[in-house]
């Protein structure tokens, strides 16, 4: 190979092999640990002010512990993996919580100070379901739609729907949607659109963890304004006969689809 040729070779090379499961887990975790490592800055930094109330400053020291419980669950994940095995710890959480959470994590980062987040809630706020995963599916679609959006008008709706049979999410951003020609891969690792620094890895987590929950992701192509993202996954209370197959959660065929326990919308902006 000539100099000249070398010069002119381009180095973004596609990856010829398909990731193994370690490299896959690997390079998830290493995707989503930016989120709370992210959350710890701007919240230690939030700290050293010296105007805010013993409630902040309580409420926010809850938060980086809250994130660094996160890490340390992912790190375990890792662990695991390299031990051959991947588990899924799902169990009665509170759906609103763990989105909360998810918003609080990614609104907190400085580059997002006029992007609102809002959150609506119809139906059973408990179900059965792994809370810190879930919450990353989440944080990192609230993420993208953040990234997607203009810094100064941004807006996102994230909403929650359940009942005994399922928990629909729906993330929706007011940018600029994407684009129809990589809107059937935008679930494969490693396909990003617009993002300077972006590793396009983000949906491809947000997949796995919702097929674990034997779940179903995608992208809403009938969304007129901006991008719509819909999950459903199943949401069996604690009471109901779900069961955890193969890291998954499954159903039984009779599960009541309308159920008497609906709560107000609850609403809520960031």
């Amino acid at each position: 190979m000539s100099a000249g040729s070398l010069r002119n070779r381009p180095w973004d090379l596609p990856i010829l092999e398909p990731l193994s499961a370690v490299s896959r887990m690997v390079a998830f975790v290493s995707h989503d640990l930016r989120h709370p490592l992210t959350a710890i800055l701007a919240n230690a930094e939030f700290l050293t002010r010296s105007d805010i109330s013993e409630m902040q400053r309580s409420d926010t020291y809850q938060e980086i512990r809250w994130a660094i419980d996160r890490m340390n669950e992912m790190v375990s994940s890792l662990l695991e993996c390299s031990k051959g095995r991947d588990t899924l710890r799902p169990a009665a959480r509170n759906i609103v919580d763990t989105v909360e959470h998810a918003i609080r994590m990614t609104s907190v980062r400085q580059e997002f100070p006029r992007i609102t987040i809002k959150h609506l809630h119809e139906g059973l706020h408990v179900g059965w379901f792994d809370s810190s995963r879930l919450e990353r599916v989440v944080a990192n679609l609230a993420l993208n739609a953040c990234e997607a959006v203009s810094p100064d008008s941004g807006q996102i709706v994230i909403t929650t729907t359940g009942n005994r049979a399922c928990l629909q999410i729906g993330v929706w951003d007011n940018g600029p949607g994407i684009p129809p020609t990589i809107q059937d891969s935008v679930f494969q690792p490693f396909v990003s659109c617009g993002k300077a620094r972006g590793s396009g890895l983000g949906l491809a987590i947000a997949k796995k963890i919702v097929e674990d929950h034997g779940g179903v992701i995608c992208l809403d192509g009938k969304c007129e304004t901006g991008t719509l993202f819909r999950i459903t996954i199943p949401f069996a209370n604690d009471c109901d006969t779900t069961v955890v197959r193969n890291n998954s959660l499954q159903l039984p065929s009779d599960t009541i689809t309308n159920s008497e326990e609906e709560v107000p919308r609850r609403h809520m902006d960031t």
